[in-house]
């Protein structure tokens, strides 16, 4: 018994490592009610993150194009130490009464988890959140801040971090991710 309470416990310890862990449940977010997915599609660059133990460097990116079957196909890119790392992962919206609450992995083995999407005007910034329940005693969360440039109004990205606050989401979590010196 004391095996398994140790397994449970390394196992939750993973999670809380992986993204930024809060006691009590996840904050109820509300989505933006109609999302255009081809609008969506193309280049975001990453302009703020809450960190997360997969997402380290700069430069970060996401290419969506969108599948033959309807997915989204989800082509991350970002610098470490001078090197390209990527990722390729699968999207897609579960309900279409839903159209901001997507679902999204990055590899065949894992479940899906969200990708909200709190607000986006498709040409300018995006504001996605994700918020997980572990053993309803804590939450795990992830949330970024993107761009169509590499750059964005300091005043757009107040707005959206008020936003998400709105929420009773802790934004003061939130670090900027380095776009400078870039490839193209």
């Amino acid at each position: 018994m004391m095996k398994i309470a140790l397994l449970v416990v390394a196992c939750l310890a993973s999670l809380t490592f992986a993204q930024i862990p809060s006691f009590g449940s996840c904050p109820k977010v509300k989505t933006q009610k109609k999302l255009d997915i081809n609008r969506y599609l193309g280049y975001w660059y990453e302009i703020l993150l809450f960190p997360t133990i997969f997402e380290k460097g700069k430069c970060t990116r996401a290419k969506y194009s969108l599948k033959p079957n309807g997915h989204i196909e989800v082509f991350n890119r970002g610098i470490e130490k001078g090197k390209e790392n990527n990722i390729v992962g699968d999207a897609f919206r579960p309900d279409d009464n839903e159209q901001g609450k997507l679902k999204v992995r990055f590899s065949e083995s894992q479940p899906y988890g969200d990708y909200w999407v709190i607000h986006t005007d498709y040409d300018n910034y995006s504001l996605i959140y994700s918020c997980g329940n572990v053993a309803g005693i804590f939450h795990v969360e992830m949330a970024w801040v993107l761009g169509r440039n590499m750059t964005l109004d300091p005043t757009i990205t107040q707005q959206l971090k008020d936003e998400l606050a709105s929420y009773k989401v802790d934004v003061s979590k939130f670090k900027a991710t380095d776009q400078t010196d870039c490839p193209a």
